[in-house]
């Protein structure tokens, strides 16, 4: 099980030696970006230029840390494993050398341009590609793109965090667009067929005669792709009748023999509505 004294307690307490292993490279941090997108571009994907600042490889020192004609030099105190082990009983505990920070090399001459660190700041242009149907507060990772590692490690990412702009006319739940759709009286009562707006342009709705308040027509295909399964979701029409609050003179005349109409043939619901008033009283 112990393999010898090696295994779990040799990588526990850096093997036979003590002096364990020098600590791996560091990988370098993961950089944010935050890009403000369309309903249109988030729902079709578009490529965006972004122009931001990050950590790179020092170019005097050749990301060393080191003043150009100098190198860094084994740390005498750890001998270049970057660890030292300290006893405490029976017991040894190996930590990170504090006299190089567990680098395993110290600089005597650093750089003057970045001062030892490695690194220079500089400004990034990079050109993301956003795929169709991201949501607003989703990311976007792209590999490689943030800054670079401080020991020669492999670079850290860049994060694209989405906020999607609201649109004028639709709101999005999902895959699914929702409009809001004004009809009149009359084109509730006998049917029409409007033209709708869509992300793909211009479409034929039709209104069925008879259409109530706030009735649901779906639109299939017209919503927005699912960006983790690729399903195109649906434009859902919600219709409301809006009342006008002026009506001419022939519009009223119009409207009271409607009303004497309604008076003689009571509606549905309204009778039901009508049956459970009489029973309160």
């Amino acid at each position: 099980m112990f393999g010898g004294g090696g295994g779990m307690f040799g990588d526990l307490f850096g093997g036979r030696g003590g002096g364990g292993r020098r600590r791996r490279s560091r990988r370098g941090a993961d950089i944010r970006c935050n890009v403000t997108l369309t309903l249109d571009e988030a729902a079709k994907g578009v490529s965006k230029d972004l122009s931001f600042r990050r950590n790179v490889g020092c170019k005097t020192c050749e990301g060393s840390g080191a003043a150009p004609g100098s190198q860094p030099e084994t740390c005498a105190t750890c001998g270049g494993r970057g660890q030292v082990v300290q006893s405490a009983g029976i017991l040894r505990v190996q930590t990170a050398c504090p006299h190089c920070g567990g680098a395993g090399q110290q600089i005597s001459q650093p750089c003057s341009d970045c001062r030892g660190t490695g690194l220079q700041s500089e400004k990034a242009e990079l050109t993301v590609e956003i795929p169709a149907g991201v949501d607003d507060g989703m990311r976007v990772r792209v590999q490689g793109e943030g800054e670079a590692s401080p020991d020669g490690g492999p670079p850290g990412d860049c994060y694209c965090f989405i906020t999607v702009k609201e649109h004028e006319l639709f709101k999005r739940d999902g895959s699914s667009l929702i409009l809001q759709l004004p009809i009149s009286y009359s084109q509730a009562a006998l049917g029409a067929e409007i033209e709708i707006p869509t992300l793909d342009g211009p479409e034929k709705l039709r209104i069925e005669p008879g259409t109530q308040n706030g009735e649901v027509f779906t639109v299939r295909g017209k919503g927005v792709v699912d960006p983790r399964g690729g399903r195109v979701g649906d434009l859902l029409v919600q219709v409301f009748i809006e009342v006008p609050k002026h009506l001419s003179v022939e519009q009223e005349e119009l409207l009271r023999k409607l009303a004497e109409l309604d008076s003689e043939s009571v509606l549905p619901h309204r009778k039901t509505f009508l049956e459970k008033v009489a029973d309160l009283f």
